[in-house]
């Protein structure tokens, strides 16, 4: 029996899940499912960045899981909400980079 297919999602610098998808890259990047997990990612972080640009941040990525690849956590209900809070992060991060790189120019360094 052959094994199921999966793909590899992170977003940005977040942690590497598996995802089990008997389907091409394409199929999967059109499904429901990763839908569901972009959506999820994306509403969590806009809930608590309206202003954020979510996709520039946090662009998902998406790999065929190689055989030869470390054993990566399945993207359950548990690990999707600690990729939820891990993006919100990275966004916080950059907002706060972005705020102190505007200011720099006015700021009295002395």
């Amino acid at each position: 029996m052959k094994a199921e297919k999966a793909y590899v999602v992170s977003f940005g610098a977040s942690d590497r899940y598996s995802v089990p998808f008997d389907g091409s890259l394409e199929d999967f990047e059109r499904s429901d499912e990763f839908r569901h997990i972009k959506d999820a990612v994306y509403d969590y972080v806009k809930s608590k960045f309206p202003e954020a640009d979510v996709k520039y941040v946090a662009a998902p990525q998406i790999e065929p899981l190689d055989d030869r690849d470390e054993v990566l956590p399945v993207l359950d209900r548990d690990h999707l909400d600690h990729l939820k809070h891990e993006v919100a992060r990275q966004v916080e991060v950059k907002m706060g980079d972005t705020s102190l790189n505007s200011d720099a120019p006015y700021s009295d360094v002395g």
